[in-house]
């Protein structure tokens, strides 16, 4: 990864601590964003220091994990009662672990719980088209499918020892960390409403890296 990129990355970083610093929620759809954001920044600073150790392998699961999660920021900042739905679905997921095991416990959960699909999420953030092209395609890295073979631990006809990567795929991945960052700082302190002229910094790295989703 070249200095200038690092550079990039630490800035946004060092801005992050600096500017959440002073934020201050008063409710439970505020306290989510600045979770939200923040999870998702540090989820995208996993995946860079993986790259920076050529590590690929585990890259798009962490950058599918990052997306989801920005999908979820985007539907707080939108919707107040979305953490009241973040719940339901956390207890929905409790109920189907525990519905073999402790039925009491899970008739409890099943009537806390709902269901909130990742497909929902995406949806109710605007997010159809990053859904259908780029969270399809973490997928198929993430997978232990034939594809994910093909791409990250074979070259020709040869069986690694070890993950592929080349200088463009580890460049791709870098700008959709930075991209993911960049996008939910920015959203997060526009809710929260600051100056323009702060906004301006998280744009500038938008604008300089926005190819990349």
């Amino acid at each position: 990864m070249s200095s200038n990129k690092v550079d990039d990355w630490v800035g946004l970083l060092q801005f992050r601590d600096e500017k959440f610093a002073s934020l201050v929620h008063d409710n439970l759809q505020e306290k989510y964003i600045i979770a939200l954001a923040i999870r998702v920044t540090e989820l995208c600073l996993d995946a860079v220091v993986l790259l920076n150790n050529h590590r690929i392998s585990s890259v798009p699961i962490v950058l599918r994990s990052a997306l989801e999660t920005f999908a979820d920021l985007q539907c707080c900042i939108k919707d107040k009662s979305y953490p009241e739905a973040m719940t339901k679905a956390q207890y929905q997921r409790l109920y189907e672990l525990q519905k073999h095991i402790e039925s009491d416990k899970a008739a409890e959960y099943r009537k806390l719980g709902k269901k909130l699909s990742v497909w929902d999420r995406f949806k109710k953030a605007d997010l159809v088209e990053l859904y259908n092209g780029y969270y399809s395609m973490l997928s198929m890295y993430a997978h232990g499918n034939v594809g994910a073979l093909i791409e990250s631990n074979s070259k020709d006809s040869q069986v690694l020892l070890g993950s592929a990567y080349d200088d463009e795929k580890l460049l791709q991945f870098f700008e959709q960390a930075i991209n993911l960052a960049a996008l939910s700082i920015r959203d997060s302190l526009e809710f929260f409403g600051v100056d323009k002229a702060t906004l301006e910094y998280p744009q500038k790295i938008l604008d300089k890296f926005s190819k990349a989703l």
